[in-house]
């Protein structure tokens, strides 16, 4: 039986810099433990779970203090000991198929006798989604059959069947939808395998269409108030058991949907400006990829969006905003792209491009495959996807504004995902941008993670389990 009725664990498998995490943690959830083979990523981790450690205590100024560059973390793990130690528990840096199973599994019991868990709630994660991205598949001559990676999720269901949770969350790519390996199509062949592990687990909802049409387990991010369209897969189970006690438990993933539709025809679509309109404006290699400092009081002139004033909550500034240097020939290429879509021509390619300016044309050997490869992320429209491929160039992701003529910043695609202005990214830039575009986007993390804990909640009312 759960001591507190209101408290629920969760852990989270190839967390990345922990997007599902800070999702589950604004819900209410306690992530306790995070796996994640990465060392930037798990750097990452490591600073935002020092946040809601120092946050507990009520001592976010010493966090800030960190923020700003002014003492390490080290400092902050002098004066509290105990922090440093929770934080070592928690963030487990280990690659599955490489560490031994059973090392994993100790690592985690230990984490959960530390914090006096009686169980996990929700398992959380999803493998590496390369093996079934579509991108990924056109470049690969054997569109990643036999890629070793398909099978990342089996180390999943082995952590769900080791830890029996109440649900787990799994979440991907589209492209798992359509993913063969084997010669079997792999979306099935997890569908399946969630059924056949003791326990048994069911993918809500309980409806064969589902199967068939997989696509409907797809959410966009631009429904849940996120300024992003960001397809993803969404698979929530939860232990058969439940069913005879809450029979309305195999609608969750509807409701979740729903809640979706209602939020869209609400509020409507976020835009780039609610985005990132009131960053300080930088020009190519300015900025910092640390702290770069307080907020502008003109907020270029505006007044503060909602999306705005989430993002800079419990924030004493800007971090992680520091703008690519640019090649000339890239410069030039973005200031025609830019005022193509100022005078209103938003499908503009590189075709156009051929057309009116050939000497301007990239030498890039696939350029049918890629007409798109330069994109202005426009004012009133969301952005495109945020995906790791920002770390190699930011051509995807130029930035509006002509007088800037440049492309994303950290801050700008992790305000585009939903971090907020607090959440410090650590490593190098390029792995800075790599973090940001393989995580799951916190506030669709959080809506789905409310979800849950309301079931959990009816789950645990009656002191059955």
């Amino acid at each position: 039986m759960n001591k507190n009725k209101d408290q629920f664990y969760a852990i989270d498998l190839f967390a990345g810099c922990g997007g599902l995490s800070e999702g589950f943690n604004r819900a209410g959830f306690k992530v306790i433990a995070r796996i994640e083979m990465d060392r930037w990523a798990c750097e990452t981790m490591k600073t935002r779970v020092l946040y809601y450690k120092l946050k507990e205590k009520k001592k976010l100024y010493w966090y800030f203090r960190y923020l700003k560059n002014e003492i390490s973390k080290e400092t902050i793990f002098q004066r509290f000991p105990e922090i440093k130690n929770e934080i070592n528990l928690e963030v487990i840096k280990a690659e599955f198929g490489k560490e031994p199973f059973e090392r994993i599994i100790e690592r985690i019991e230990n984490v959960k006798r530390y914090y006096g868990a009686s169980k996990f709630h929700v398992l959380l994660g999803g493998p590496p989604c390369q093996p079934y991205s579509i991108v990924g598949r056109s470049r690969d001559p054997e569109r990643m059959v036999n890629d070793e990676r398909h099978f990342l999720y089996e180390y999943y269901l082995k952590i769900l069947e080791s830890i029996q949770p109440d649900f787990f969350l799994f979440e991907n790519v589209p492209g798992l939808i359509t993913a063969n390996a084997a010669g079997e199509k792999v979306f099935h062949r997890i569908l399946d395998d969630f059924s056949a592990i003791s326990p048994s687990y069911k993918v809500a909802p309980s409806l064969d269409e589902f199967r068939e049409n997989p696509r409907n387990y797809i959410l966009d991010s631009v429904q849940f108030g996120i300024p992003q369209k960001r397809k993803r897969i969404f698979l929530v189970g939860y232990r058969r058991i439940f069913l005879d006690k809450q029979p309305a438990i195999c609608t969750i993933f509807q409701r979740i949907q729903k809640s979706g539709l209602r939020n869209i025809k609400n509020i409507g679509a976020l835009s780039v400006t609610d985005a990132i309109g009131d960053l300080p404006p930088l020009r190519p290699g300015e900025g910092n990829d640390s702290w770069y400092g307080k907020y502008n009081s003109h907020h270029n002139g505006q007044e503060l969006t909602e999306y705005q004033i989430k993002m800079r909550r419990r924030s004493p500034g800007v971090l992680n905003h520091r703008a690519r240097t640019h090649m000339q020939r890239d410069l030039e290429r973005y200031k025609y792209f830019i005022e193509k879509h100022k005078n209103g021509n938003h499908s503009v390619t590189l075709k156009d491009l051929k057309e009116e300016r050939p000497d301007m044309m990239p030498r890039h050997k696939n350029l049918v495959g890629f007409l798109d490869r330069f994109r202005v992320q426009w004012w009133n429209q969301h952005s495109s996807t945020v995906t790791a491929h920002i770390c190699k160039d930011g051509h995807y992701y130029i930035h509006p504004d002509i007088s800037q003529c440049r492309s994303f910043t950290v801050r700008e695609a992790a305000r585009c995902q939903s971090f907020t202005d607090n959440f410090k990214f650590e490593g190098p830039r390029t792995e800075q941008f790599r973090q940001v575009g393989n995580a799951v986007p916190p506030l669709i993390a959080k809506v789905i993670a409310k979800s849950i804990f309301k079931e959990l909640q009816k789950i645990y009312c009656n002191g059955e389990y």
